[in-house]
């Protein structure tokens, strides 16, 4: 029998239900602004109460109640290669992605900081495909990608790089409709793609409390598809949230369920995940942090939450505000990414981003690759029976003996250690005679290795022809 699954706990059982009760009594009485015409109309409609001029929409309780009885408690992120599925259950093992959107690189051959580059998208999906602690893959854009229609051809990008799942991100509601329609021909058709949602998304409310045009769109869309859908809030506390992290907690959490709310009545059953991302602002600077270690705990916090209500929660993992592969960086992303997993996070965010998720690092991905690895070991307990306890094996060895020659260290001596890839574990002789190799160096060289040498499973030719002819048509209608 496995040890007990570890929980990072900072709320207690009240807490937990005062949270509760503050967002039920906000969205009642307080309620969110929602700049969608149509939206506004379908919550009157199922009873809230509408104030169309000031784009208000006031939700009683009883909707709240009614929204998180349909949230599945669990769901499926598929992937081409069914091997390689993501299942996102109540106290299952944690799985990770990178973190997406970033236009900055450092050159993973000259260490300069400069833009990334379609070249740079290709090489970076190939990494991730091979990088068994990246467990699915979100989009990165060249600069150099033409503008309409770059989330587009990204998606084509990805699927021509990866049988992992794939994490979207949209420019526009058309051209999510389009990615959708995408996902389709790869899936085999809508109905197979409801079935094994290969893709899924990531859309979030303007904090505080406001709802845009695209994001109750996306709610939407993502229901009919059967497409799971990161609710993504992220307040920053001191500048769009309460600057205590009790009141960001408060925020965060509302303005979740009012996610749900939309989501629900619209299609229920349409799978969610609780993304508790909270922020903090840096009151001296301005500027948003990453690696505060507030963040992970307001990030705990909302995990709890998350649980409460038995839906998935994904959560950053390996985040960093530093500028370069340092001692700061090594820091901040290895708290982030234990406290997120030691808070039951089904989904780990953040591998291979810098600055605060302005810039990817091929480097940095190799070694947030190991760090994930770790934190799944970490979650994933140890086992516990006659056989394992040893206590004969300690008898026969006995007072003064050793066990390194024991048939029972033999049997378990591979499956009890974890297999580092990265990390150097010998003599200084030897680390000297192997040319005294930093962790990035032995990551600088990992990933060129990959990007040489690894070929990720083809989209079978016929697919890559529809889906070419696909992409081609639908970036006309785009220019339209």
């Amino acid at each position: 029998m496995k040890t007990l699954k570890p929980y990072l706990k900072y709320l207690s059982d009240a807490q937990i239900e005062e949270i509760n009760e503050g967002s039920m009594s906000l969205l009642e009485n307080t309620g969110i602004m929602v700049d969608h015409q149509e939206g506004l109309e379908f919550l009157e409609k199922h009873g809230a109460k509408v104030d169309y001029q000031t784009k208000r929409a006031r939700i009683p309780r009883k909707l709240v109640t009614r929204a998180l009885e349909t949230v599945p408690d669990r769901f499926t992120l598929a992937a081409r290669n069914p091997e390689k599925d993501c299942p996102l259950i109540p106290g299952g093992r944690p799985y990770s992605r990178n973190g997406g959107g970033a236009d900055f690189t450092i050159d993973l051959e000259t260490g300069e900081f400069r833009p990334l580059l379609h070249a740079d998208v290709k090489e970076y999906y190939k990494l991730m495909d091979a990088l068994e602690g990246i467990s699915f893959i979100a989009p990165v854009f060249g600069q150099d990608m033409p503008v309409i229609g770059r989330d587009i051809l990204m998606l084509r990008e990805a699927f021509g790089n990866t049988d992992k799942p794939i994490h979207l991100r949209a420019f526009t509601g058309e051209s999510l409709k389009l990615m959708f329609e995408m996902a389709a021909i790869v899936a085999g058709g809508k109905k197979e793609l409801k079935e094994r949602p290969i893709v899924s998304l990531l859309e979030a409310p303007i904090s505080p409390l406001k709802f845009l045009d695209v994001t109750v769109d996306a709610l939407w869309l993502c229901g009919e598809y059967g497409i799971p859908l990161d609710v993504c809030v992220m307040p920053i506390a001191g500048g769009t949230g309460p600057m205590t992290m009790a009141g960001n907690l408060q925020l965060l959490n509302t303005e979740f369920l009012a996610g749900v709310v939309i989501s629900q009545l619209a299609n229920p059953g349409a799978p969610l995940q609780y993304a508790a991302r909270p922020m903090a602002m840096d009151m001296r600077t301005g500027f948003s942090m990453a690696g505060s270690v507030e963040l992970g705990m307001m990030a705990s916090a909302g995990a709890q939450m998350a649980r409460f209500y038995n839906v998935p929660v994904s959560l950053h993992g390996p985040w960093s505000d530093s500028m370069s592969h340092d001692g700061q960086s090594i820091l901040e992303r290895t708290y982030m990414n234990t406290m997120a997993a030691l808070s039951g996070a089904n989904v780990l965010v953040g591998a291979g981003m810098m600055q605060q998720s302005l810039v990817i690092s091929q480097e940095q991905l190799v070694i947030d690759d190991e760090i994930n690895r770790i934190a799944f070991r970490a979650v994933e307990g140890f086992e516990i029976n006659e056989e394992h306890l040893a206590a004969e094996v300690i008898d026969r060895v006995g007072p003064g003996g050793n066990f390194v020659a024991d048939m029972h260290t033999y049997k378990f001596l591979r499956s009890e250690r974890f297999e580092t890839k990265l990390l150097y574990h010998n003599s200084r002789e030897s680390w000297e005679e192997g040319g005294s190799t930093t962790l990035v160096d032995r990551a600088k060289e990992k990933a060129l290795i990959i990007i040489k040498e690894h070929q990720p499973n083809p989209l079978p030719e016929d697919l890559g022809k529809e889906l070419d002819e696909f992409v081609s048509k639908a970036l006309k209608s785009l220019e339209k």
